[in-house]
C-alpha cells in the first residue's frame, strides 16, 4: 500500500493544494468547507496526474528512475493506469461541488494531464508550456470559488508559478537528456542543444523574478518574495553553469517561499 501512496509524491499534492488554498484567499473567501474541497479536489488530481505520468514513462523511468513504483515492480502498470482514472474521476465530483468554474477547470486540467502524459510530453516546448500551466492554474482553481474576479485577483501568482516551472521543466529536461535520448523522447535541449535550452530556462527564470515584483500585496510580500527571487537567480546561476539537478532544487526552494509570500500578502489584504 505504501507504494500506491509513494506513486502520488505528495509532497507535490500538497503544495499544489496549499496554491489553491491561497489562491482562494487572494479572492478573499474565508470559508473552511470551501478550502476543504479544492484542496481534496487539486491533491486528488495532482495525484492522478503524477500516477499516469509514470504508467506512460515506465521504460524511460526504467533507465532515470528506476526506483519508482511501477519500474520497481510494486506497482503493476495496468493497476497504476486504473487507479489514475479513479483519482481524476474523485477529484472531478469533489471539484464539482466548489461550482461549476472549478468543475469545467478540474475536467480541463484532467484531460491535460492525461494527454500530456500519453502524448505531449515528448512535443518540444508544448510539453513545458503544459506543466507550468497546470503548476499556476492550481492559483486560478482556489480563487475561481469566487467567480472570475476571483481568477483575476490571482493573475500574478499565476504567471509567477507558470513562469518558474518553465524554467524548472527546461533543467529537468536537461538532467534527464541520456535517458530521454535512449527513450526517442523529442525535448528541448536534445533539439536545441543544452546551452540553448539553459538560456531559456534563465530567461524565464528572470521573467519570474520581475513578475514577482508587481503583485499589490503589501510591504511584509515583497520581503518574503525577495528571498524567493533569490533563490530564482541562483536557479539561473546554477542552469547557466550546467547544474540542472541544483538549478531544479533552487527553483523548488524558490517556489516555497513565494507561496508563503503570496499567503502573508493574501493574509494582510
Amino acid at each position: 500500500m505504501l507504494a500506491f501512496w509513494e506513486i502520488l509524491r505528495p509532497f507535490n499534492c500538497l503544495m499544489a493544494s496549499a496554491a489553491a488554498i491561497i489562491g482562494l484567499l487572494i479572492a478573499m473567501v474565508q470559508d473552511m468547507h470551501a478550502a476543504l474541497i479544492i484542496a481534496g479536489a487539486v491533491f486528488l488530481i495532482t495525484g492522478a496526474g503524477n500516477v499516469i505520468n509514470d504508467y506512460y514513462d515506465r521504460q524511460i523511468d526504467a533507465i532515470n528512475r528506476p526506483d519508482r513504483p511501477i519500474p520497481s515492480k510494486r506497482v503493476r502498470p495496468q493497476t497504476a493506469f486504473y487507479y489514475s482514472i479513479a483519482l481524476f474521476a474523485a477529484g472531478c465530483i469533489l471539484a464539482g461541488l466548489a461550482g461549476r468554474i472549478c468543475l469545467a477547470i478540474a475536467a480541463f486540467n484532467s484531460l491535460l494531464l492525461f494527454f500530456y502524459a500519453r502524448n505531449l510530453k515528448a512535443t518540444p516546448i508544448l510539453g513545458n508550456l503544459s506543466v507550468s500551466y497546470l503548476t499556476g492554474s492550481t492559483f486560478l482553481f482556489g480563487g475561481a470559488v469566487a467567480g472570475f474576479m476571483g481568477i483575476l485577483a490571482n493573475q500574478v501568482p499565476f504567471g509567477l508559478s507558470f513562469l518558474a516551472s518553465m524554467s524548472r521543466e527546461i533543467a529537468k529536461d536537461i538532467e534527464d537528456m541520456v535517458g530521454d535520448q535512449q527513450g526517442g523522447a523529442r525535448t528541448l535541449p536534445i533539439l536545441a542543444g543544452e546551452r540553448a535550452a539553459a538560456a531559456l530556462a534563465g530567461l524565464f527564470g528572470v521573467a519570474g523574478v520581475a513578475l514577482s515584483l508587481l503583485a499589490p500585496f503589501g510591504r511584509l510580500y515583497l520581503l518574503i518574495v525577495a528571498v524567493a527571487d533569490l533563490l530564482l537567480l541562483l536557479s539561473v546561476y546554477k542552469v547557466i553553469r550546467k547544474d540542472a539537478a541544483g538549478s531544479q532544487k533552487a527553483i523548488k526552494k524558490g517556489m516555497a517561499v513565494a507561496l508563503l509570500a503570496f499567503l502573508a500578502g493574501a493574509l494582510l489584504s
